[in-house]
């Protein structure tokens, strides 16, 4: 059985070494590193190149090539995300996960994750776990146990329906078998975040698994590509309807990955589903009563219901 984790650096000096090692030290023996620098301006690669030389049977270094179909696709697909693709491509193992540069995983993380996947895979059937983790300060206080309890998402929403709206699963915390990995090695026309579309090929095409306990650190600090936020509140909405931009912005990306995902799948999509992808592309053209109506019959609902219904006001009209 062989596992690998990728591991997508960028400019992430500061804490990659630390990283690395959480990831040598798991309790799963001979846990192998695909690593891949995304041009790095700082001391990254070298860091990297030096577990390599260090463990050359377990990490390996790779430059990620930017030509042909991995090339940049900025507003369309995040640099980041794109980064995670092409180690997705080059990845060959029984089961895979994803890490960031700047978290910190607990000895157990692979082995509860792998327990879990035991628990729920079916031969050649698309699988996915993922777990809770504590969300951390840069030197690793804790400011919350749980990021599922500090973000307010709900772990058991992966509906189609569901996960088209609010995606529960980070990269940092999931692992896939096979069967999913070969879903996902395609780099997709857009997406929102590499994460986000894993999850809507699991939901469609396999079975997730849920581990309720935090299994890493996830730190918190100026340079994250994401990070966590308090959502779900009257405050966290009155901030919402404050960045009409990024509001508008964030929705044109979450309905090109829709679309594009309904384009990529249409064949293999059941008609049920391609019937909740179409309501959800309407949503953008209808009217607020039209917009609560199909949320509504459709169940397009966000983990906290002032989300849920704030969409009916915040998504922005656009035209397919």
């Amino acid at each position: 059985m062989k596992t690998e984790v990728l591991l997508a650096a960028y400019n992430g000096e500061a804490y990659i070494g630390q990283q690395l090692d959480s990831i040598l030290n798991q309790t799963v023996p001979d846990v192998r590193i695909l690593a891949s620098d995304d041009g790095s301006a700082d001391g990254t690669l070298e860091i990297l190149r030096e577990y390599q030389r260090k463990y050359p049977q377990r990490v390996r270094v790779r430059n990620r090539d930017k030509r042909g179909r991995f090339r940049d696709r900025p507003g369309r697909v995040p640099a980041a995300a794109m980064n995670f693709f092409w180690l997705l491509s080059q990845a060959d193992a029984d089961y895979v996960l994803l890490s960031d540069q700047d978290d910190v995983w607990r000895p157990d993380k692979t082995e509860k994750l792998l327990g879990k996947m035991k628990e729920i895979e079916l031969e050649e059937i698309p699988a996915l776990t993922f777990s809770d983790m504590e969300v951390t300060d840069r030197n690793l206080r804790m400011i919350s146990p749980s990021f599922v309890k500090y973000s307010h998402s709900d772990p058991g929403r992966v509906g189609l329906s569901q996960i088209l709206v609010e995606n529960p699963v980070t990269g940092g915390s999931l692992m896939m078998n096979r069967a999913l990995l070969r879903q996902v090695q395609t780099v997709p026309a857009d997406c929102y975040m590499h994460d986000w579309w894993i999850a809507l090929c699991a939901t469609c095409f396999g079975t997730i698994g849920w581990v309720d306990e935090p299994l890493y650190s996830y730190r918190q600090h100026g340079s994250n590509q994401l990070g966590a936020r308090k959502t779900g509140g009257w405050e966290d909405l009155r901030d919402r309807m404050k960045r009409g931009a990024g509001v508008r912005e964030n929705y044109r990306r979450m309905f090109a990955q829709a679309r594009a995902f309904a384009h990529t799948y249409h064949d293999r999509l059941s008609d049920g589903q391609k019937m909740v992808l179409s309501a959800y592309l309407a949503l953008p053209l209808q009217s607020p009563a039209g917009r609560a109506r199909n949320i509504a019959r459709n169940h397009f609902y966000k983990s906290s219901p002032i989300q849920t219904w704030a969409q009916c006001l915040t998504i922005p009209s656009f035209r397919r």
